[in-house]
Parts: structure tokens; sequence; C-alpha cells
């Protein structure tokens, strides 16, 4: 690609809806709060840190998110992550955001998931001028079906703050159809749903998510081995939220070049482009639109659909919608 046909992604207003704001914790602010909370680390620096960043799969990603997660202790250790993350996404162009965050990661004595919520719910609302975020409800897959129910339960205080509820963690041996009871008593109480399928997992677990109803898939790439599966996921407008560098940090994909994004755009499909950890994959959005640019070549028009997706996928009101497609078509014309 020569250096003409580079775009300054920053500039596009865009959507992130597949992020995990466990996963925005940067190496400097893990180790400021490990300080200030007297936690021991297995790392010597922020350097060091990055290094061990190189990841083999999603297990070895694991085992370093959840050691992250053990330095997020007080009110105000969340306050800051939620508001550095808000602001650092807002500087790189997203106009609105949907975050998973999983209070099941800190069920502590010593932290009330009251003072959780509500410092992310204060940076949300102080950042609200600048980029418009949902919170979404998550749970781990690998844990019982009646643990996810009870998580679902605590957060009925904050009901009216939450934009939906999903699952994450290690797919394999843990399809979607596990958890349909929590699927149906999420939608009971009148929230979207979403799930992760297709990361690691095969196309019969996406298949599985389409079969239950989910309103947005994330991930989804293994739905290209299955061209009737693809069929459907158009026919339907199941969005995909696809992380790029993600899928390349844990080796999902051997290279972008042979990321599927771009097979699921031309044959209809509603992908997105996404950041998932970008602390932990060293790539916020702006990152992972400029990487699949220029692995895919992806024209304008592929461009600009792309970030359609993104407004279309949301969970946002129509109002709001339109004035994002406003915002995005001036940047990006169509032909």
């Amino acid at each position: 690609m020569s250096p003409e046909s580079r775009f300054d992604f920053v500039k596009l207003p865009k959507t992130d809806l597949h992020v995990h704001l466990e996963g925005t914790l940067e190496p400097e602010m893990l180790f400021r709060l490990a300080g200030r909370n007297h936690i021991t680390l297995p790392w010597k620096s922020p350097a060091m840190l990055r290094e061990a960043c190189r990841f083999r799969d999603l297990a070895g990603f694991l085992a370093i998110y959840y050691k992250g997660c053990e330095v997020l202790v007080t009110e105000q250790d969340f306050y800051d992550l939620a508001r550095a993350y808000l602001e650092r996404a807002a500087a790189d162009g997203v106009v609105h955001t949907e975050f998973y965050f999983n209070p099941q990661l800190f069920c502590r004595e010593s932290t009330p998931l009251a003072a959780i919520m509500r410092a992310i719910f204060c940076a949300m609302d102080e950042m609200h001028d600048r980029i418009s975020s949902f919170y979404m409800g998550t749970v781990m897959r690998t844990r019982p079906v009646e643990e996810a129910l009870r998580a679902l339960d605590e957060l009925a205080p904050w009901y009216d703050r939450i934009a939906a509820f999903g699952m994450g963690g290690a797919e394999n041996g843990n399809p979607p159809s596990r958890f349909q009871r929590y699927f149906d008593a999420c939608r009971e109480r009148g929230f979207r749903i979403c799930v992760h399928a297709g990361e690691e997992g095969p196309a019969a677990y996406v298949r599985e998510a389409v079969a239950l109803g989910i309103d947005r898939i994330d991930h989804g790439n293994a739905a290209i081995h299955d061209p009737e599966l693809v069929q459907l996921l158009a026919a339907k407008r199941i969005p995909l939220t696809m992380c790029p560098i993600s899928n390349l940090r844990l080796n999902v994909v051997n290279e972008l070049a042979g990321h599927p994004l771009k097979q699921m755009l031309s044959r209809g499909v509603c992908v997105t482009i996404n950041s998932d950890d970008p602390a932990y994959f060293l790539g916020y959005a702006s990152d992972n639109w400029d990487a699949v640019h220029r692995a895919l070549d992806l024209s304008g028009a592929e461009l600009r659909q792309l970030a359609l997706n993104g407004v279309e996928a949301s969970f946002l009101p129509d109002a709001r919608k339109a004035v994002l497609r406003e915002k995005i078509n001036r940047v990006l014309p169509s032909a």
C-alpha cells in the first residue's frame, strides 16, 4: 500500500463494541495500582510485562489478564481504569463504545460491588460529552451456569444502566448452549444478549449462538468455514464484533492477510472492527483499523461500510445512530 493511500483512522468517527474494561489496564497503570495496593507482581517493570504479552494462545493471555485484575482493589482503582480508557478511546476517534465488565472477577469482601459500579458509572457520566458509552455485563463460561445466574441477579440494582449481557472466556468444551438458562434469563429481564463464539471454538458454536437468538456475536471467525452459516448471518444481519489484532496476538490467524473479515464483508455479513483487550494486545481501535486496511487492502467503500456496520451493530437508539451515520458519511463519502 502506497503512503498516499494511507488514512488517518483517528479522524474516523467509529465505534468500539467489543472491548473488555479490564483489558484496557495499561502496564504503567497496572504497576502504579500494584504499588498503591501493596501487591507484588511477577514482572519487574512495565517493559517486562509488555514482553510477556507475546501470547501463544487464549489460555496464556488469560493467565496474565487475571493476574492484572488482582491490582484493581479500591473504588478509586476502578474509576481510574474506566476514566483512562474513555479518555484514550475518545482521543482515538471512538465516538461510541460498548464495553464489557465482569464483576465475577472481583468478588472480594474488601471491594463491594456497589463501589465498583459507582466508580465505573461516575467515569462514564463525566465523559459523556466526549464519548458515549454503554456498560455490558458478562460472565465466564468456565464457571457453572448457576454462578452466571447469580451474577445476573447481583447486578439488578443497576439494570437501568446496563445495555446488554454477554459471555466470554475459554470456548473449547464450553458451548453457548450450555448457558441457555442464563441467556433466557437475560432475555426475560429485557436485555440484549451477546456471546463470544468462533474465536478458538468451531463454527458449530456460532450456529448455537444463532439458535439461541443472540443479538451480537463476538469474534465469529470460525463461521467462515461454514458457507451456509455465513449466508444465515448475512440474512439475519447478526453482527460480528471482530478483533483483528487480538486474533493475531492469540494466533487465531497466522497473519492479518488471512483474516476472514474481508470475505465476510463481501458476503453481506455485518462485520465490525473492535479492540478487545487493547492494553494486552497492543492495539486500540485506530490501530486495528489501520492494520486491517493495510493487510487486506480495503477500499474506501469497504471502510465506509465497516464504519456504518459499527453504528448498525450498536445498541444505540435510532436517533443517535442517524447522527453517527452522518458523521461517517462526511469523512468517508460514498462513491
